[in-house]
């Protein structure tokens, strides 16, 4: 037991020193030496790691002995939990270690770790409400940027949904993903604890902490986002997310099972979200285009329905296609249509009125949800205070001396206070700063794509061949960021 445990104190050397501060070359060096003790330590004396887990899982802090913490967390609890502890005891700690371990030193646990944040994901071991939490904070411990995407956003983004845990998975689900593992290859980085690598030079394949994702593993994740922000009724984020999916380069142009899921529920969600049906983006597939429009013509007829003055025939086309949207799973949704349908009536008022009496608001909307003007004008109310209430309606109603109500809409106000504008500018400084490394990584992978590298030689081809038209010299300097604009020189 003493021995064991003087090899799993050993480092850090000192509890007092901060270690995230020490220099890269001498963290690197110290790290290496620990884990290579660990592993000797797993190989030969695994059992008495069991047998003594329970002290020492106790004399060890998780946020100061991480690296040794994972050695006897992953030993007691995988591949099932050990019974010399305590089981509620055992996921106290799992829960504790998840919130609080050194990033830094994590870099260096390889598949350990990997494996800690499969276990946390997969609901076998924790309640969800907890493991939804636990495993978003870990997720963004170990890349507070949330930028690239890993096994374990799959299993939050599935575990938040499936139980109704959603909330605590937005710090996440709320990250724009930009890397993906195994997109670019960076071999294992010289320094593994540099606080300056991009998150996909510790966060690979190489390091064991992440695994290439398929396809329909990335596709899978945005689709559980959109459906989750479609529980909270978010459907801006919705929209953004199903968008994703429906324009992921698939292979022979042609569009997945889930794309064409996705795409139904984006057609729904671009109606609740702007009030009518989107165009695709431009950078959707020509192939997947033509598949979303063979697939999903119910969807697109209920769309043109709920941009007509005719809310008794958009019932009527939702009641005809009640199977269609049952065997799709998206029942709730349609009804979610149906129900936004006169408030987007009412928004539409507003192109003509700056003051309306609801008595008018009942006489020209109709809900769709009857197919019928509302009966009172109470109703009209109860409608439009939910509108204000979600902020879907700017607006106020007043009512005069005589009681009749009225809407009256109101402008956003177009100056910001002196306090609020520094506010914009100190938020927009910090968004700069932290797109900085993103923007230096994105730009050296275009550097080395083939597609760029082509790019490049069709340019100087052109060039050899011709003189320069003068009228074309400032297409001809454009720079290589305009590239990903969708700006390309054509010289």
């Amino acid at each position: 037991m003493d021995q064991l445990a003087a090899t799993l104190l050993a480092f850090p050397e000192s509890n007092n020193v901060d270690y995230s501060l020490v220099d890269n070359p001498t963290f690197d060096a110290n790290s290496k030496q620990h884990v290579s003790r660990l592993s000797k330590l797993l190989k030969d004396q695994t059992a008495l790691l069991v047998i003594h887990g329970h002290e020492l899982i106790n004399l060890l802090d998780p946020a100061i002995n991480t690296l040794s913490y994972i050695a006897v967390l992953h030993t007691l609890l995988l591949p099932s939990p050990a019974s010399s502890i305590p089981y509620d005891i055992l996921l106290n700690k799992f829960v504790h270690f998840l919130c609080v371990f050194d990033a830094r030193q994590a870099r260096y646990a390889k598949g350990h770790l990997y494996d800690i944040l499969l276990a946390a994901g997969n609901g076998q071991y924790l309640p969800p409400s907890v493991a939804v939490r636990a495993l978003a904070t870990a997720i963004l411990r170990l890349d507070p940027t949330g930028s690239i995407l890993t096994m374990s956003h799959l299993n939050l983004a599935k575990l938040a949904y499936k139980t109704d845990n959603i909330e605590p998975a937005l710090p996440v689900l709320d990250k724009n993903i930009i890397y993906f593992p195994g997109m670019a290859s960076y071999g294992e980085p010289k320094f593994l604890c540099d606080l300056s690598l991009p998150p996909p030079a510790y966060l690979s394949r190489e390091t064991g902490l992440a695994t290439q994702l398929k396809p329909n593993l990335i596709l899978e994740y945005d689709i559980f986002r959109g459906m989750s922000y479609c529980t909270l009724r978010d459907w801006a984020k919705a929209y953004d997310a199903f968008v994703r999916v429906i324009t992921y380069p698939a292979r022979e142009g042609s569009a997945s099972k889930i794309m064409v899921e996705a795409y139904k529920k984006w057609v729904l969600v671009s109606l609740l979200s702007t009030g009518k049906l989107s165009e695709l983006p431009s950078y959707t597939g020509a192939a997947a285009s033509k598949m979303y429009g063979n697939l999903g013509k119910s969807y697109t007829a209920l769309a043109v329905l709920f941009t007509a003055d005719n809310a008794e025939a958009l019932k009527a086309e939702v009641d005809k296609n009640a199977q269609t949207w049952t065997e799709d799973g998206n029942t709730g949704l349609v009804q979610e249509v149906l129900a936004a349908y006169q408030k987007w009536q009412v928004l539409g008022l507003e192109q003509i009125y700056s003051k309306i009496s609801l008595a008018e608001i009942r006489e020209q909307t109709t809900s769709a949800e009857t197919g019928q003007a509302l009966q009172k004008d109470e109703d009209v109310e109860t409608l439009v205070q939910n509108m204000i209430i979600s902020g879907m309606l700017n607006g106020v109603i007043e009512k005069n001396d005589d009681g009749t109500a009225f809407l009256t809409f109101l402008s956003p106000s177009a100056q910001l206070s002196e306090k609020e504008f520094a506010k914009e500018l100190a938020g927009t400084a910090a968004r700069l700063k932290q797109l900085q490394p993103i923007f230096k990584t994105t730009k050296e992978r275009l550097g080395t794509s083939k597609e760029y590298i082509k790019h490049l030689a069709k340019e100087k081809s052109r060039a050899d061949k011709s003189e320069p038209d003068p009228t074309l010299l400032f297409d001809a300097h454009v720079d290589d960021e305009d590239l990903m604009g969708g700006i390309v020189a054509t010289g």
